[in-house]
């Protein structure tokens, strides 16, 4: 009889320990997925920290540069922006189970994002910075300068002094990049100077007929001007915005 109970006991035996290391399998699991959201939970927290310390750092260069300076300026973002915060992988366990991680997932992925817009509206600004120096050198170009407020009697100054002016500076300005989608601002200006070219061509040509003859270019002039003025302050805004989004996120 002790036998057969012992008999039947084995099994009950062998259930109990399967069942016991069952439960240590499962303790000891919890275990480790506890501690691999608590790592993704202190590697978020150390990344979100230095994202922030990033950001103000950034918004520090910038707030020090002078606006009214573009290569400044890009000094400035260029290095602040050099090293940016790294974010260590972690256990997919970890990384699914950790709101800390996930938000950090988030701002690493939108962290660059307003220091590249800003780099970008700068080279853009660079481009046009030159553009509408030399398109205004072009446009406060008087006739008068060349050849003087009277009665033009001769030909010989305006071939020799007012036409090469006007094409001299409409080749300097033609030589300069023309900044993306501007081709036909930049045409509004060429075609202003080239109207002074042609037109003091047609002066010199009915002096030497000895016949009358008198131009205005200011229409010209102004409207092309007035296009420019609007593109500068364009340009001007959105570098303004740019470094504006920059500070803020600091």
């Amino acid at each position: 009889m002790s036998a057969r109970r012992a008999a039947m006991a084995l099994p009950v035996l062998i259930t109990l320990l399967v069942g016991a290391a069952i439960g240590g399998l499962v303790i000891t699991q919890n275990q480790r997925q506890d501690e691999q959201v608590a790592n993704a939970e202190a590697i978020g927290r150390d990344y979100l920290s230095a994202a922030a310390d990033f950001q103000a750092g950034v918004a520090k260069a910038i707030k020090a540069a002078d606006s009214t300076k573009l290569d400044e300026i890009t000094r400035a973002l260029d290095s602040a922006t050099a090293k940016p915060p790294k974010l260590p992988s972690t256990s997919a366990y970890g990384r699914q189970n950790s709101s800390t991680y996930r938000e950090a997932i988030d701002v690493r992925s939108t962290l660059l994002g307003p220091y590249k817009r800003l780099g970008r509206q700068l080279k853009e600004a660079k481009v046009a910075e030159r553009f509408i120096a030399e398109a205004r050198k072009l446009l406060e170009m008087r006739a008068t300068d060349y050849v003087g407020a009277s009665v033009i009697t001769s030909s010989g100054v305006v071939r020799s002094r007012l036409i090469p002016a006007f094409a001299n500076a409409r080749d300097a300005f033609d030589a300069v990049p023309v900044p993306k989608g501007q081709e036909r601002l930049a045409a509004t200006i060429h075609d202003a100077a080239q109207y002074v070219v042609d037109q003091a061509t047609l002066l010199a040509n009915r002096i030497d007929d000895r016949k009358s003859f008198s131009f205005s270019y200011a229409a010209q002039f102004q409207a092309a001007a007035d296009a420019l003025n609007d593109y500068g302050t364009t340009i001007e805004g959105d570098v303004t915005e740019a470094v504006n989004v920059v500070i803020q996120a600091g």
